[in-house]
């Protein structure tokens, strides 16, 4: 383990084992402005696909014991898995350092586990108490009732030092194909595409509703140009809106196309989030539909964030980080 930092008992395990918009008025709008260009790189790993969890899945491994409670598919996190699992810890066992490509819920129910965040930061809650960060490098104790938040790519290890096991229910959402756990260094297989780009609204349909007109629905098309290993990559995104004072759920299709004519298409499914400045942030998870030329048998999955800062329809600081096979 690394150095020990003071400990104290606040919140649960984080992975362990394996483990926008204002409303716009109720009428159509169309507006066209030029894109701006963006530098992206692409890298490929060469780990193995994780055999697919199964509801009842039981496998046990340098003293860590995980059994697979249940397994889902969400609809509105397309290209990702749910799992909830049951976790022991014999007491003397170490997990060596990981990280997890989703996100992590824990609460630890028996035992004490020394937890060390190596990089990154987590949101940790003690029993009783209020949601606290942590920063790495730091290692605490995670005692019965805490509660720990662990994003995608948390890097971390843990050990029970105690003399009883130390037993944890987990829920994560982790990328389709992704193993529980991803030893440093190693990655989900195949090739990253990483694409950024500004995206301009090119036809917007919006309605406002309610009692304050706080409500905004409707569609909007954006259209912006990436730069892909030195050749330019048209993006256009088309989606539906369903806002309450700018903040709520969105629905994508992003259509990439190469210079040599290849497409890939893909689906997102995410949230906008309005902040009291006017400006507002967005998170999805991606899936690949399909594609044509270079990408025709693709498949894979992935993630978008972005941000504006201003009201619908204003152009769009977009990234998507996507991992394809096929």
């Amino acid at each position: 383990m690394s150095r020990r930092l003071p400990t104290f008992p606040v919140a649960a395990f984080a992975a362990l084992v394996l483990i926008a918009a204002s409303a716009g008025a109720a009428s159509a709008q169309t507006s066209t402005t030029t894109t701006t260009t963006t530098t992206t790189t692409t890298t490929t790993t060469t780990t193995t696909t994780a055999a697919a969890p199964k509801t009842g899945d039981k496998s046990s491994a340098n003293g860590v014991t995980r059994l697979i409670l249940g397994v889902a598919e969400p609809q509105n996190a397309p290209g990702q898995t749910l799992l909830l699992q049951d976790i022991r810890i014999a007491p003397g066992a170490k997990l060596a350092q990981h990280f997890h490509q989703g996100t992590q819920l824990a609460r630890v129910t028996k035992g004490t586990l020394t937890y060390t965040l190596d990089q990154g930061s987590a949101i940790v809650t003690a029993p009783g108490g209020t949601p606290e960060t942590i920063t790495a490098p730091k290692t605490i104790s995670l005692t019965p009732g805490s509660v720990l938040v662990e994003n995608a790519g948390l890097l971390h290890h843990a050990e029970n030092q105690g003399k009883t096991a130390v037993v944890l229910n987990l829920t994560a959402l982790l990328q389709t194909g992704a193993p529980l756990a991803t030893p440093a260094g190693e990655g989900t297989p195949g090739t990253q595409l990483d694409v950024s780009a500004d995206l301009q609204s090119q036809t917007k349909l919006t309605r406002t509703v309610g009692a304050s007109n706080e409500k905004t629905y409707g569609w909007n098309d954006l259209v912006g140009t990436a730069t892909v290993s030195g050749q330019p990559v048209v993006v256009d995104l088309q989606g539906t809106v369903d806002y309450v004072t700018g903040s709520g759920p969105f629905g994508e299709f992003v259509t990439f196309t190469f210079a040599d004519g290849s497409v890939l298409a893909t689906r997102m499914q995410g949230a906008a989030t309005a902040a009291t400045d006017g400006s507002t942030t967005f998170a999805a998870t991606m899936s690949v539909i399909g594609g044509t030329g270079t990408y025709a048998n693709a498949t894979g999955s992935g993630v978008f964030t972005g941000s504006r800062t201003g009201e619908l329809g204003a152009p769009v600081q977009v990234k998507f980080a996507l991992t394809l096979a096929g």
